[in-house]
């Protein structure tokens, strides 16, 4: 068997100057030589990969992920049979969230007063469905977060201030964090701008032009702007689609030019450290963000897997996402977690790993002040914040975040 593997081959032969024959062979070592390199360079890139990810990553933290990937199968059942359009005026939203120590279903109506779906009149949200408990939540539409506002010039780019496309006149967002492209190829890391499609495109044009070019602060704000980068890539937007073709992300990068400071941290926070799984997202676990409008603000996760309409007031319509972020402020402390403007904020949890990227919210302000108390005494949210996971965001882009 050796002698097979490493047998020698004829190339050529002919005569040399000597008068006699030269011959020429290829020896199968070479291949074998040259192949176990090549295996050992390959498997000490993807080793080198997989320990650069999972240092990234946030270790595990205990998750029954059977039980947890049956409640999103269920919460999805629901989504398909409440949050189609035309089904119901109330209904705007269903997550999962927890109710006491075991995983529930929530479902978010604007008015808890109001039938749950058209035609139901008085009939009541049932107490569980397939064995699952069902919790009615009243909280208001979300919307995309750009505005109007005042926010300042930075000599030094950082994340959490304001900054938007160029074409977005009177409006605001914010710079979230810094992040890299992937490449299968070496070469060197170009610096990147991450923030929300809605922030750094003009969602009323199909692809990205040389128009696009990322103004700090935003366009609407009062101070004195200037173009710090361009547009690379962003997720087109679904509006008033079918639930059957949710939205994942509302993510875009742009390329920060080179002669621009920048530096890798958040305000109040810190540079971040890495990110969290989606899977790993726990409900109830702490979460900061730095936003252009309302700064720096505390919350919780208050619902994993949520599908939701969110209304985008530059186009006038709604966008169906699926399985994103739920945060309520942390009371008494913050009564809003984001506010508009602060759309593109990097949202982390308390150990600086980042979880999601914020792109809605209340969209009407003045839900904030408590309604009359309703018939049915149901829960109720407000001054929330809309985030996509941010593995969702990373997987998608194919970026890395700055670290």
């Amino acid at each position: 068997m050796g002698l097979f593997i490493f047998n020698k081959h004829l190339i050529w032969s002919g005569p040399n100057a000597d008068g006699g024959i030269s011959f020429y062979y290829y020896y199968d070592a070479i291949t074998w030589i040259v192949g176990g390199l090549a295996l050992a360079w390959l498997t000490w890139v993807l080793v080198k990969r997989y320990l650069r990810a999972r240092a990234l990553r946030r270790p595990h933290r205990r998750t029954n992920y059977r039980l947890l990937k049956r409640i999103v199968e269920i919460k999805d059942e629901l989504s398909r049979r409440f949050l189609p359009l035309g089904v119901s005026n109330n209904i705007h939203a269903v997550g999962i969230g927890m109710l006491g120590a075991q995983y529930c279903i929530q479902v978010f109506v604007n008015d808890a007063n109001q039938e749950l779906w058209n035609g139901s009149g008085a009939t009541a949200l049932p107490n569980n469905y397939r064995g699952v408990p069902m919790v009615l939540i009243e909280m208001p539409a979300a919307g995309f977060l750009s505005a109007n506002g005042i926010r300042d010039h930075q000599e030094v780019i950082i994340g959490g201030i304001s900054g938007a496309n160029t074409n977005l006149t009177g409006q605001s967002g914010t710079i979230g964090y810094f992040c890299t492209r992937k490449s299968k190829f070496r070469r060197p890391k170009e610096i990147h701008l991450l923030s929300n499609s809605h922030v750094f495109a003009d969602l009323q044009k199909a692809r990205v032009d040389d128009g696009d070019l990322i103004m700090q602060p935003s366009p609407g704000e009062r101070g004195s702007n200037r173009p710090i980068g361009t547009l690379v890539n962003f997720s087109a937007l679904t509006f008033g689609g079918e639930v059957t073709e949710p939205n994942h992300i509302d993510a875009a990068i742009a390329k920060l030019w080179a002669p621009q400071q920048h530096e890798a941290l958040l305000p109040f926070i810190g540079a971040v450290k890495g990110y969290v799984a989606k899977k790993d997202i726990k409900i109830g676990e702490p979460a900061r963000k730095c936003g252009r409008t309302t700064g720096y603000t505390e919350g919780r996760i208050f619902s994993i897997y949520l599908d939701i309409w969110v209304r985008y007031d530059r186009t006038r319509q709604s966008a169906f996402f699926q399985n994103q972020l739920l945060v309520e402020p942390a009371s008494p402390a913050f009564q809003e977690f984001v506010a508009k403007g602060d759309s593109g904020s990097l949202l982390v949890d308390a150990e600086q790993h980042a979880i999601g990227l914020i792109f809605g919210g209340m969209s009407d302000a003045s839900a904030i002040t408590p309604p009359p108390p309703n018939t049915n005494a149901v829960q109720r949210v407000s001054g929330y914040g809309v985030a996509n996971p941010i593995s969702d965001v990373l997987e998608r882009l194919k970026i890395e975040l700055l670290v």
